[in-house]
């Protein structure tokens, strides 16, 4: 592995490590501790909770897919590479004009169809990314309006 992936590897598990509900505990006490009138503090402080671990699932999601996108950013790099010395070692054996139009005209179709494969693969793990981290948040907020209602005795 080249040092490049290597230090984006190591990058990506540090971010992918990153716990968002770790950071909140000291504060998630002290709100529990606020003496408020009609407010149950602990299902607040519970809500809130589970509205950080939504979000910390949405941030992974997010993480993985930006590492899914390097990934396949170097794979497309040797691919590109590999394909770039076949097709110059194709070239050298060129000996007529005839035969250098054939095959240039060969190498622009063949780089085409591999840029329109390239794009939707990448489309794809974007989408699949931008899926994952908003269906972590939408799944708790339903959830997290509901819970504000109960805590703060909201009538329907």
């Amino acid at each position: 592995m080249s040092e490049s992936s290597t230090l984006f590897g190591d990058w990506a598990k540090t971010m992918t490590s990153l716990d968002l509900t770790k950071g909140t505990e000291a504060l998630m006490g002290f709100m529990a501790e606020l003496p408020v009138p009609g407010v149950d503090m602990d299902a607040l402080v519970a809500s809130q909770r589970d509205n950080l671990e939504a979000l910390n699932a949405a941030n992974q999601a997010a993480l993985q897919g930006f590492q899914a996108v390097g990934e396949w950013q170097q794979r497309f790099l040797q691919e590109t590479m590999q394909e770039l010395t076949g097709a110059l070692t194709g070239l050298a054996d060129v000996t007529s004009p005839q035969q250098l139009v054939a095959a240039e005209t060969e190498l622009a179709r063949k780089a085409f169809e591999a840029a329109v494969k390239h794009m939707r693969e990448l489309t794809q793990i974007i989408i699949d990314a931008n899926r994952d981290a908003t269906d972590a948040i939408a799944r708790r907020i339903p959830e997290s309006l509901g819970e504000i209602k109960d805590v703060l005795k909201v009538p329907y």
